[in-house]
């Protein structure tokens, strides 16, 4: 469960619904499962708009005049890390393999916002400085935000031998070294760095559900150390219309 009211959709795929990534597989199959997905969840596709990322910083606005809405091929899809609107019946779409997709919504302002959040974008301060742009661009106060992290891979699944990854310094004090392996926290380096920036805990809801261990769900680190099936899930968030 989100967490969120009854005027916010936040849902995420699973591998029964198909891969939702035009980079894998067959892209009119991907472009068929998305539209199937978005449909399932009565919203229209062309009312809704998907970033492609690539572990960078980028916050992107968007609004029912961004051109990238609909988007049918991946050089349509938005080049950002985290998108932010206040549109209601506009749908953020996010895909994901084991990173985590982390949905905002503040109750006072109106104002959604759809993230990845990665070992990468995570150790470039993103959470915290997401937090920041909506505090300075929409006059968000963190302590109304509600948050929601959909499914992720878990601490205890993602692992690298010690000796060839480096570990980013904002990252290390969430890393468990044993068996001669690095073991990365990541929903504790995110978490630490929404309530410093002054979400409340008790606000953030957190998926119990382990893209690794899972059989419903797309894992990337599955699919490239054990031959999983490989494909990325959707995660949907929208500010319903309500009468």
């Amino acid at each position: 469960m989100s967490g969120f009211p009854i005027n916010i959709l936040c849902e995420t795929s699973t591998i029964a619904d198909g891969n939702m990534s035009f980079r894998i597989g067959n892209v009119h199959n991907s472009l068929e499962n998305r539209k199937r997905f978005l449909q399932q969840n009565d919203i229209d596709f062309d009312k809704h708009t998907c970033m492609k990322c690539d572990h960078g910083e980028e916050i992107i606005v968007v609004n029912y005049d961004t051109n990238e809405i609909g988007a049918t091929t991946q050089e349509d899809m938005i080049p950002a890390e985290v998108l932010v609107t206040q549109e209601k019946g506009l749908a953020l779409v996010l895909l994901t393999a084991d990173c985590l997709p982390v949905s905002f919504f503040d109750p006072v302002t109106q104002t959604i916002a759809l993230a990845h959040f990665s070992r990468e974008t995570i150790s470039k301060m993103l959470p915290a400085k997401t937090i920041t742009y909506l505090q300075e661009h929409f006059v968000v106060d963190p302590a109304n935000l509600l948050v929601n992290i959909g499914p992720y891979i878990h601490t205890d699944s993602y692992s690298f031998p010690s000796g060839t990854h480096n570990i980013q310094p904002e990252t290390l004090p969430f890393t468990e070294e044993k068996n001669g392996n690095f073991y990365v926290d990541l929903i504790s380096a995110c978490t630490e760095q929404l309530t410093q920036s002054g979400v409340d805990l008790s606000k953030i809801s957190v998926s119990e559900i382990n893209t690794a261990t899972s059989t419903n769900h797309f894992s990337h680190f599955e699919s490239r150390t054990k031959n999983a099936p490989e494909g990325r899930l959707a995660t949907v968030l929208m500010l319903l219309v309500t009468s």
